[in-house]
């Protein structure tokens, strides 16, 4: 990871990926901080899932009204999708993909419409704060491919998780930040957790590295990209989703610096508020 981090560095949101075009949506800037957010990051240069690995994941094809861009989810119940609230913010209609590692070929889809979608109240797209949202499903099956991820408990005291290992996965860019094509098939990478200081550290002038946010770095140039957004980071040990993917480097998918993350633990009690689930 480099020491240091050139003022002019900017921040890329890792979210959605433009179904009409190949190309990167470029989103309201971070004005206050002199930044832009650019929607969309996928797993670079991670490794094909096996069937059923990652039986919580979700794929959202969003509909704005406008354009379509894809994200990531994640399964909590078998009636609640957790996301980023980057992703459902402009939403009319999300299209929820389960139960496959090629999202087109999923043996559930469900739409909801934006009365379903419940974004965090205090979500900030200028700092990327309170990034989380919810989607109510018609209830849904389970299945060996249908299962639902588990998230901390509310009663337990929560360590940062610094130095532990991380799962993230997503259907985002393939191979390099060049390739803007999105993997036809669910990839995903292992990363480790940095603190919050190491991480605020890179960004200091850009975005407030807060107690809701949490961060990873990676080696051998891969990492969270384009189309991942909203996506689950579990831990590699027990697949217990604390985070959820929100940004990573302007300097690139592949640039070994840190990617960021909404801290689920952080929110838990506003999970079940609005789920009712027994946290």
């Amino acid at each position: 990871m480099k020491s240091l981090i050139a003022l002019s560095l900017l921040l890329c949101i890792a979210s959605a990926f433009e179904i009409r075009g190949p190309r990167n949506i470029q989103r309201e800037p971070l004005r206050s901080m002199e930044q832009k957010a650019v929607v969309s990051p996928r797993i670079v240069n991670g490794q094909t899932a096996a069937a059923n690995e990652f039986s919580y994941q979700a794929g959202l094809m969003v509909n704005n009204g406008e354009i379509l861009f894809f994200c990531g989810g994640s399964l909590i119940s078998n009636e609640w999708v957790l996301t980023a609230a980057h992703c459902t913010l402009s939403a009319v209609k999300v299209t929820i993909y389960l139960g496959s590692t090629t999202y087109l070929n999923s043996t559930v889809s469900l739409e909801v419409d934006k009365c379903d979608i419940i974004i965090h109240p205090l979500f900030d797209m200028r700092t990327l704060s309170n990034d989380i949202s919810l989607l109510k499903i018609p209830a849904v099956t389970y299945s060996d491919a249908i299962k639902p991820v588990t998230l901390p408990n509310c009663a337990l005291h929560h360590p940062l998780c610094v130095d532990q290992n991380v799962v993230a996965s997503g259907w985002g860019r393939r191979t390099s930040d060049a390739d803007v094509s999105y993997s036809p098939v669910l990839k995903f990478a292992n990363f480790k957790v940095i603190s919050n200081d190491v991480c605020a550290g890179v960004y200091w002038n850009m975005v407030r590295i807060d107690s809701g946010k949490m961060c990873t770095v990676s080696v051998n140039r891969k990492g969270v990209c384009a189309g991942d957004s909203g996506g689950p980071l579990v831990l590699a040990s027990s697949n217990l989703q604390i985070g959820i993917i929100s940004f990573y480097s302007n300097n690139g998918c592949e640039a070994d610096e840190p990617a960021g993350y909404t801290r689920v633990t952080s929110y838990l009690y506003w999970i079940r508020r609005k789920t009712g689930l027994r946290l």
